[in-house]
């Protein structure tokens, strides 16, 4: 029963997250502010939103997987790189 309410508990903040994050879509996608703009942005506005609560219930390695998952990926719609782009980067390195 607590699994289930656990498990809950971390996809709403990953949907709060992802709210916010549409929020201010045009600040972090956009390609007239810096990195570290859009940084800052996402650290105090979205990333808050994310992690808001979380310290105060034990942190499975599941829903931590789960939270860097939703992270990386709103970085990278940040930064304009897609997943299979950084594959292959990673690839052509190895070779």
């Amino acid at each position: 029963m607590e699994d289930v309410i656990q498990h809950s508990t971390v996809t709403a903040r990953v949907r709060s997250a992802w709210k916010k994050f549409s929020e201010y879509l045009p600040i972090l996608t956009g390609k007239g502010f810096s990195l570290k703009l859009k940084g800052k942005v996402y650290a105090t506005c979205v990333r808050s939103c994310l992690i808001h609560g979380i310290e105060t219930w034990p942190m499975k390695v599941e829903h931590e997987l789960q939270l860097n998952r939703t992270e990386m990926s709103m970085i990278r719609w940040m930064c304009g790189v897609k997943l299979n782009e950084r594959k292959k980067v990673k690839d052509s390195e190895n070779s």
